[in-house]
């Protein structure tokens, strides 16, 4: 039989090894949590990291997308004005070429044609006839295919050449100038010169 020294010994080493296991065990808990709680830190710095990073993608996407379109519109203005100044100048030098074709025997036999063919359709007395005042000068002429009451007056507006035709009693308007003709053709120059902006 055993001493009691002995059995103390057998209880003190049964007690030690208990705790040393139960120590053993804890601080593989307090390893394992301590694990987790690192994964679990780690997860969540990721997890933030990846929502800033994916914010200033997003921005980064949102401010490119601005900084184009916003180029976009600048050179869609850009080539509207160029477009304009294109077109202007053409049609400037339209002009200048009916003004000169105004200074021919061709444009007097041009306002007679006109003159007949809207005298035949306007020959109510109270008409009234409108010229370039440079024209001015054709109105005994052209005043005869109007009828006897009919007046003839220089028109400002009218800066090219041409007539208007007016006669207020009967609702009457004739434009058939060639500055409505040469504006008139600006929608035509538009869709067939190739300037399309798209």
């Amino acid at each position: 039989m055993a001493t009691i020294e002995e059995r103390f010994q057998m209880i003190q080493q049964s007690v030690m090894a208990e705790a040393s296991a139960e120590a053993q065990k804890l601080l593989d808990q307090a390893k394992e949590y301590k694990d987790n709680a690192m994964k679990k830190a780690e997860d969540e710095v990721l997890q933030e990291l990846y929502g800033k990073i994916q914010d200033e993608v997003a921005e980064i996407r949102t401010s490119s997308t601005q900084s184009v379109s916003k180029k976009e519109t600048q050179e869609r203005q850009n080539l509207l004005l160029r477009r304009e100044e294109i077109t202007k100048a053409v049609f400037d030098q339209v002009r200048r070429r009916l003004l000169d074709f105004t200074k021919t025997p061709a444009y007097t036999d041009l306002m007679v044609e006109l003159s007949k063919e809207l005298g035949t359709r306007c020959p109510m007395e109270g008409t009234v006839v409108m010229l370039r005042r440079d024209d001015y000068h054709l109105a005994s002429r052209l005043g005869d295919y109007f009828g006897k009451n009919c007046r003839i007056l220089a028109d400002e507006s009218i800066r090219i050449g041409g007539l208007k035709v007016m006669n207020q009693s009967s609702g009457i308007f004739m434009d058939e100038t060639l500055d409505s003709r040469l504006e008139d053709q600006k929608p035509w120059f538009y869709s067939h010169s190739g300037l399309v902006i798209t």
